[in-house]
């Protein structure tokens, strides 16, 4: 360790833990802040670039399911029925039209 950052350690002693957290948020933004330009031009042309399908998969790992029913809620009312909650939409939508 440098005499520097033996320096710069100490003189944050005093500091209270919230002082120190925002100290080290205004050290990593002005470290980001450097890279920004090219961090910017790299993702721009990522997103251009495209991705296809698989490689999509490779980095999403999204959920994939075969039966509906894995994904019913258990938080509706039995005495609800779907037709009255369509109903009442329609009517809500119709109102505010």
């Amino acid at each position: 360790m440098t005499p520097k950052l033996k320096a710069a350690i100490a003189a944050i002693q005093p500091l209270t833990p919230i002082e120190r957290q925002q100290l080290l948020q205004i050290l990593t933004q002005s470290d980001s802040s450097l890279n920004l330009q090219t961090d910017l031009k790299t993702l721009s042309t990522q997103f251009w670039q495209g991705n296809t399908l698989n490689q999509l998969l490779a980095t999403q790992s999204p959920t994939i399911f075969n039966n509906p029913k894995d994904f019913v809620a258990s938080f509706w009312p039995e005495e609800d029925s779907m037709d009255d909650f369509l109903n009442f939409l329609r009517q809500q939508r119709q109102e505010v039209i």
